[in-house]
């Protein structure tokens, strides 16, 4: 299988740009481990397998599994209000909780379908504005638990939340509670700004030519932000969900419980973080420059993590080629 596999990979890859690194593994066995393409094609600097990507809204899966730990610790309550965290929330819809805020059923505005927002976030910036109270004030959609939505703000004010009630910052927080204990030790939260050894630059194409792509919008705010990884530490970490090391088994059901049909395919429905199909669970992201997805079969005990620091890789066009390889079709 290992043969076959690096063999489909490397024939996409002859046909179609890969820049990023794929790990793929089942049962405990690795099968694929290898990186394609250049970290900096500036400075002709090829990924590896140790390089470090932006994960985008891969980090969602973090803040749920975070909010569930400190709920475990008695700190949170899913069923609470945000305003009973931090006051100044109290503007938001009364009826939004933390449930909402992590099953994107909050009906918030997502804040990265402002339109200017990068123009939004300098001016904010030039005014020492405060972000969570931005967000707090974005439009409200529908009445929470109505219908299903995509909205990283409600993720962005969970992150506030857990801040607050831990006196921690975002990435202290992720740090005590999972990183430094997995000995994940090539996560953080990705500050472009920066230096960070080892950490890939993001590229797309125009006009028919490779560029460096811009940073995420929200890159330049000082808050809770999106994180940068490496294949193995997603693996440390996907393995940690699997055997149960990291959450207990009622919060790892609530995880992965679906809470609602998703609008983005009638095959997917979300539970905390996490995109839900039939024996799979999937987390996704993507911003300028980067693409990042995890795949997980639960029964199979097999991952299958992409990150691509070429935005126009089709992840899920690859994946439809390796997953026949990997799990076998249950007879109905």
């Amino acid at each position: 299988m290992k043969d076959e596999l690096e063999r489909v990979i490397d024939a996409y890859s002859n046909e179609n740009y890969l820049s990023g690194s794929i790990l793929i593994e089942k049962d405990g066995e690795i099968l694929l481990k290898k990186a394609y393409g250049e970290a900096s094609m500036q400075l002709g600097i090829p990924n590896s397998i140790e390089t470090k990507y932006h994960i985008a809204s891969v980090t969602k899966m973090f803040i749920a599994a975070a909010v569930l730990k400190l709920e475990e610790q008695g700190l949170l309550d899913l069923k609470q209000k945000p305003s009973h965290y931090i006051a100044s929330l109290e503007n938001l819809h009364p009826e939004i909780t933390l449930h909402h805020l992590l099953s994107h059923t909050s009906g918030l505005h997502d804040i990265y379908g402002e339109n200017d927002l990068r123009l939004k976030m300098a001016q904010l910036n030039k005014e020492e504005g405060d972000f969570l109270t931005y967000l707090s004030h974005l439009e409200q959609q529908f009445t929470p638990g109505e219908k299903w939505d995509y909205s990283s703000t409600g993720f962005i004010i969970a992150s506030y939340i857990m801040e607050e009630v831990t006196g921690l910052k975002f990435e202290q927080l992720l740090d005590h509670l999972f990183f430094k204990p997995l000995e994940m030790k090539n996560t953080g939260q990705d500050d472009p700004k920066n230096i960070n050894i080892g950490r890939a630059y993001g590229h797309s194409i125009e006009d028919g030519k490779y560029i460096n792509s811009k940073n995420d919008r929200l890159a330049d705010v000082e808050a809770p932000g999106e994180l940068y990884s490496t294949v193995g530490d997603l693996s440390t970490w996907c393995n940690a969900i699997l055997n149960g090391s990291v959450l207990s088994e009622e919060s790892i059901e609530k995880m992965f419980t679906p809470y609602h049909q998703t609008t983005i395919s009638q095959n997917l429905k979300y539970g905390y973080g996490w995109f839900l199909g039939k024996d799979f669970r999937l987390v996704a992201g993507g911003t300028p420059g980067f693409k990042s997805e995890v795949w997980q079969y639960p029964e199979e005990k097999t991952n299958i993590i992409m990150l691509w620091n070429y935005e126009k890789v089709d992840s899920f066009e690859l994946f439809g080629k390796i997953q026949p390889l990997l799990i076998k079709e249950k007879v109905q």
